[in-house]
């Protein structure tokens, strides 16, 4: 049962289903009112508030400016699991989290004890009257605010920080009403939890509906020529990851989008593009390692950007992402009759054996490994949570059966060791090992690719249950933003964003870096059409981030040429996005400042690679299902 925790205001409460309201009965400045519910608990339970906290985020945490990277000191094969210091519970569960609900990617808390068979999630709304609600949670009770209140600390990257936010007027004879949902069920599982999540995710009725978009071959057309004027290096011969205008990061293999990319411009575009994909394939293997794992980084030259301390560390994920990605290239030369050439298979060879050699020497494909030796030097994590579906492929490639049978190893290991408890770790390289939807979408799509290789059901049920996992860092339905900021002027929406980990607290344009088809062969084989429906959000959303000319979108950022007036104040001309670049910040939360929800740096980004790869993967599908309902 709620009740209301209102010392400074004095009210009239009235708790009706489905509704929290109060009626102040004197003025007062700087308040909240807060509504609270509470329930037996042990600090033993699964603390749940979507895209935010997973098991309440209660791991061992270290304070790291960004980029965040472990120390030698502290690296080691055998480490638990660990964060940076963000939101969270501490490990013996004590502590509170307080947050707004623009910190979720639903507004909600969850709870699940296994001790007591019960499964509990709270749902409500976003904002009343343009002002974001509270979330919070300590030693089993929920609560619930009206302005958002977190009265102990504010997460402001990269740390959290001891303060406070102010409240607001509340009037004599303001009435409050704060719509809910409480669900308390039988919970035997984390798998069931999950599905009631996913099946109720939508519950409170909030706006969902899909943006108005350009035309497929039109987003082609403009992606496809911003590549080739910006991302192609003419001296490497390669697809980078950058733009004209950076010379940092202009190649990493994998995650975002090295190697990758290429795929989907070969598949879409024309002779031009077919060939400077060949020479990006040429480039990559180049930047292989002895062991066969890749090497992180390569200037605009493609050579090797080396680790002055001689130990340079490969993440897991980014050459999982190539082993995956080299045999849908491999797949698609095929197709159009084209000659995989012997450098290209003995590449890939080398890096199927690499992983191999990794498990049966470790037990674990850990986070980092030594690119010149092949030793692991960070362990744990979910890093490498779409290798076994490069594994799958590697097999169907090369017939060698070793391949599959590693596969499935490590995808149990995930499953029972990560999945199964609510969480996956550090997919992307620059968040420690928090919990984030890369290694999510990466494990969902390992899952897919076994069933689809053995046709055991057992994979069938754990990419169903991946599914509903991965669905909680998916924005269900489109936020309100502040009038006055970039997306509120553009009127964007947000349903089908996905929010990229609990560290780097924005939602993104897009599934970091995939096209979301495995969840449109889940939807295949079951016919549930809520899974079809989440990919459609996903995929159809991610465009109309992109900037063009015909629509530009504006950044943030304070030009260099900006000039003083007269007053000593500064006139800001915002700097334009050119045609074709899509920022990976759909900032809900106000981690970065107030000033920046709803708003994007002048960047280019891997959502593009995810839009692409979208176009070249997705949108056929989803367009065939329109037609067949069209016909039906």
């Amino acid at each position: 049962m709620f009740h209301v925790l209102d010392d400074s205001i004095p009210g009239i409460t009235n708790i009706q289903e489905n509704t929290l309201s109060i009626e102040v009965t004197s003025t007062k400045s700087g308040a909240f009112v807060e509504f609270l519910y509470a329930f037996p608990a042990n600090e033993k339970e699964y603390v749940f508030f979507p895209a935010c906290c997973y098991k309440g985020n209660q791991f061992c945490s270290l304070k790291k400016n960004y980029p965040p990277s472990f120390s030698p000191e502290e690296a080691s094969v055998d480490m638990p699991v660990t964060i940076t210091d963000v939101i969270r519970l501490e490990k013996d569960g004590s502590g509170k989290i307080e947050v707004t609900t623009g910190d979720v990617s639903v507004p909600c808390v969850g709870i699940y004890s296994p001790e007591h068979s019960k499964g509990i999630l709270f749902f409500t709304i976003q904002q009343i009257n343009g002002v974001n609600l509270g979330l919070s949670y300590e030693k089993g009770v929920i609560g619930v605010s009206y302005p958002h209140m977190r009265k102990e600390k504010i997460y402001r990257w990269p740390f959290m920080h001891e303060r406070s936010d102010s409240g607001m007027n509340l009037e004599k004879g303001q009435k409050i009403e704060i719509p809910y949902r409480l669900l308390e069920f039988p919970c035997e599982s984390m798998q069931e939890f999950y599905r009631v999540f996913f099946e109720n995710r939508k519950c409170m009725g909030m706006d969902d509906s899909l943006p108005k978009i350009l035309p497929f071959n039109e987003q082609f057309q403009i992606q496809k020529d911003k590549f080739n004027a910006m991302n192609w290096r003419e001296e490497g011969g390669f697809y980078g990851v950058g733009t004209e205008s950076s010379a940092e990061q202009v190649w990493q293999p994998g995650w975002v989008g090295g190697g990758m990319s290429s795929y989907a411009l070969m598949k879409l575009g024309g002779p031009l593009e077919w060939a400077r994909g060949i020479s990006t394939l040429h480039h990559l293997f180049r930047t292989q390692g002895e062991s066969g794992f890749f090497y992180g980084t390569a200037d605009a030259t493609g050579s090797v950007v080396r680790d002055p301390s001689g130990i340079d560390q490969g993440l897991i994920r980014e050459s999982g992402d190539v082993l995956y990605f080299l045999f849908k290239h491999f797949r698609l030369m095929h197709d159009r009759g084209q000659v995989v050439s012997q450098k290209f298979e003995d590449g890939a060879r080398k890096l199927s054996d690499a992983f191999v050699g990794l498990w049966q020497r470790y037990g674990q494909l850990g986070q980092f490994v030594n690119v010149n030796t092949g030793e692991l030097i960070v362990g744990g994590s979910t890093s490498g949570g779409i290798v076994p579906a490069g594994l799958v492929s590697a097999y169907q490639y090369f017939k060698d059966e070793k391949y599959l049978d590693v596969a499935k190893a490590v995808a149990e290991q995930y499953f029972h060791r990560d999945a199964v408890h609510g969480y996956t770790t550090g997919g992307p390289g620059e968040i420690l090992q928090g919990p984030d939807s890369e290694s999510a979408f990466g494990l969902l799509e390992s899952f897919v690719e076994l069933y689809d290789e053995t046709r055991d059901r057992i994979w069938l049920e754990r990419s169903i249950f991946m599914l509903h996992q991965c669905s909680s860092w998916v924005v269900p339905y489109n936020y309100c933003f502040p009038a006055a900021s970039e997306f509120g002027r553009l009127h964007m929406k947000t349903v089908g964003s996905v929010f990229a980990n609990v560290q780097n607290k924005h939602a993104a344009p897009g599934i970091c870096t995939l096209s979301g088809n495995s969840i449109y062969k889940i939807y295949q084989w079951t016919g549930e059409k809520a899974y079809l429906q989440l990919l459609r959000e996903i995929a159809l959303t991610i465009s109309q981030y992109m900037s063009t000319d015909q629509r530009p979108i504006y950044s943030w950022d304070v030009p260099k040429d900006a000039s003083l007036l007269e007053d000593n104040t500064i006139r800001v001309q915002p700097e334009k996005l050119p045609q074709g670049f899509i920022c990976e910040r759909v900032n809900l939360s106000d981690w970065e400042g107030e000033r920046c929800v709803g708003g994007v740096f002048n960047g280019s980004c891997w959502c593009e690679t995810s839009n692409l790869l979208t176009l070249a993967e997705t949108i056929a599908l989803l367009e065939q299902e329109m037609e067949c309902k069209e016909l039906r």
